[in-house]
């Protein structure tokens, strides 16, 4: 806000004061332009793409935000839970999201993802990675629409070969989403389709675990196990012969 007033120029939070000098009571033009809210470009993962992202990013009009499964410490639930909401509160209307874990927890970002309207959504992977990445998440009830929607491989195809090239063409299909196709991700609410719990305990870490709504599953000589993370999972399919139990609750 901005007002006249006889006294020096003040400042207070929102408002303005400016001095009035002309004593003949002359009018005032203001010229106003309105500044929008830089876009918000989530990165989710460390590694080095990720990194150079984020500094190359930084050079354009975005709020730049990062989150990692790493640094995700949540009280009273467990980390994979806490994982969801840091994403889900990084988020805002009309958001670029690139998911750069590198395999480590793609599935359970993109899964965050639903339910908002997204600008973009990309996913560093191969090829070869993409079709089992997306068959995943679409046996875990993530829609084919939404599928459809995800950049993956992410960037555009210019041979780029190192972390810092890769960034670049992450950042330029990023660029031509906000400047042309301005296309929003189908906006889809999460779906407990079996709302009866089945408690498990995670054989890696103890922890109690939902059968019916972990993202973290194996199946071992006949039997299905439920743990909290991907760490814990990948743990167990190092050696299932070890920890080849589980314990209803």
């Amino acid at each position: 806000m901005l007002i006249t007033s006889d006294t020096p120029q003040t400042r207070t939070d929102d408002i303005i004061v400016l001095p009035m000098t002309c004593h003949s009571e002359g009018t005032v033009e203001l010229f106003i332009e309105p500044k929008i809210p830089a876009p918000v470009l989530l990165i989710i993962g460390h590694s080095p793409i990720a990194d150079y992202l984020k500094k190359t990013a930084a050079y354009l009009d975005f709020q730049i935000r990062t989150v990692g499964l790493e640094n995700v410490h949540s009280e009273g639930t467990s980390s994979l839970s806490g994982f969801t909401e840091t994403i889900q509160a990084n988020l805002s209307p009309g958001a670029f999201v690139v998911v750069a874990s590198m395999g480590l927890y793609d599935v359970e970002s993109i899964r965050a993802l639903q339910g908002f309207a997204l600008s973009y959504v990309g996913l560093v992977t191969s090829p070869k990675r993409r079709e089992a990445v997306l068959n995943d998440l679409k046996n875990q009830g993530v829609s084919e629409e939404f599928c459809s929607f995800i950049s993956a491989p992410v960037g555009l195809d210019l041979g780029a070969v190192d972390p810092a090239e890769i960034a670049i063409t992450i950042l330029a299909e990023i660029i031509e989403y906000r400047r042309k196709r301005r296309t929003f991700a189908p906006f889809t609410s999460h779906v407990i389709e079996n709302k009866t719990r089945r408690e498990v305990i995670d054989p890696i870490c103890h922890m109690v675990v939902d059968l019916n709504t972990t993202l973290h599953k194996a199946e071992y000589q006949g039997k299905e196990y439920g743990f909290c993370c991907p760490r814990c999972r990948q743990e167990f399919l190092n050696k299932p012969e070890k920890y080849a139990y589980t314990v209803e609750v």
